[in-house]
């Protein structure tokens, strides 16, 4: 029988908390995308989810359109109200751009962006929650179509490299490698001594899409060799890999070879389980049973190699009647729209997955 609790009881130390999720079998989970209501939190229960991860960029608030420190009330008051629909908040995710721009480009006033990044990993990692994941894309996510057609009507986004490789300078300028590099390291060299003191797992997202640059600014985790090398900055048991199928499908990589690779070394936190057909310089998401990939074979890749966190399905189609996962408040906090899919496109590909598991299992996933 399910359990309808998997939850630790109130007064659980952060510690102990953190230990837990990381140490339960591999899993999918839901991000919010937006401030948590309780209705949605209801229908993510239902669906047989108990991780959730919140998304950064809903703590933009209007009082503080420069992006702060999340605080540490807020992350406690909404892991709270996780739990008491019998949900784990596994992760913060993608803090809002505001909050981190001048670090990604060595502008005045990242050391005030830094100490607010400090901030919240410390807040993170004292309200219990185990991971931070984190992009360096000031660009956001790039699509140049919105209504990719796929099978009986339902459409999803698309890119193509020729359409967007001139577009404007997004900051006045074209930087190199080498200083994008050297900000980038900049900052690891900082915050990750702070993130092993607090116990919490930085997790980097690739670049979407991981082409070579976009508005005149490099996209530095666009490759294997890239994220061995940003790993190697300063080798931490606190630093790992939120792992987007979609991406890693579309930089043409060896993803099952990546898989091992990173498996090995424990750097594997947490799964983006995005579906895309194509890749760089051309492609477009689709429907999970439907990717370039077998989800089947993944699944049994990230059982072997050890991986122990949670799947979301991250970017999904749009299905008929559908009701937008995202909302007003959400898209008005980034500085870019990307539909991200629906409710029925979500529950689809959580119902997958979750079947996928059962199969490997041979049992259902109770969690």
């Amino acid at each position: 029988m399910s359990d309808q609790r998997p939850i630790p009881d109130p007064g659980t130390s952060p510690e102990t908390l953190r230990q837990r999720a990381r140490a339960l079998p591999m899993r999918v989970a839901t991000a919010t995308f937006v401030t948590p209501t309780d209705e949605r939190l209801r229908f993510i229960r239902q669906m047989g989810v108990t991780d959730i991860i919140l998304w950064g960029t809903t703590f933009r608030s209007p009082r503080n359109p420069g992006g702060g420190a999340v605080s540490f009330k807020e992350l406690l008051s909404l892991r709270n109200q996780a739990e008491a629909h019998g949900l784990r908040v596994f992760a913060v995710e993608t803090l809002p751009i505001q909050s981190y721009d001048k670090l990604i480009f060595g502008e005045e006033g990242r050391e005030q962006q830094l100490q607010h990044y400090i901030e919240t990993i410390r807040n993170t990692g004292r309200a219990g929650i185990p991971v931070l994941g984190y992009n360096w894309m000031p660009q956001g996510v790039w699509r140049t179509t919105l209504s990719a057609p796929l099978r009986g009507g339902a459409s999803s986004t698309g890119f193509a490299y020729a359409e967007a490789e001139n577009a404007p300078l997004i900051r006045g300028r074209r930087f190199t490698e080498e200083e994008c590099w050297d900000n980038y390291a900049w900052f690891l060299e900082r915050v990750l001594p702070v993130a092993e003191d607090e116990g919490v797992t930085l997790a980097a997202h690739p670049n979407d899409p991981p082409v070579e640059s976009l508005g005149g600014v490099p996209c530095l985790l666009r490759s294997r060799a890239n994220f061995d090398k940003a790993l190697s900055i300063r080798p931490s048991k606190n630093h790992g890999l939120c792992f987007c199928l979609g991406n890693w499908t579309e930089m043409g990589e060896d993803v099952f070879d990546a898989i091992r690779h990173y498996g090995k070394q424990d750097k594997l936190v947490y799964v983006h389980f995005q579906a895309v057909r194509g890749r760089v310089p051309r492609f477009h998401e689709t429907f999970v049973d439907e990717a370039d990939y077998d989800a089947w074979e993944l699944i049994r890749a990230f059982h072997e190699a050890g991986f122990k966190g949670v799947m979301i399905p991250g970017h999904v189609p749009e299905m008929e009647g559908d009701e937008a996962w995202r909302t007003k408040e959400s898209i008005e906090n980034t500085p870019y729209y990307h539909p991200m899919g629906g409710y029925r496109g979500r529950a689809y590909t959580v119902g997958y997955l979750r079947g996928l598991l059962h199969a490997l299992n041979g049992k259902p996933s109770h969690d």
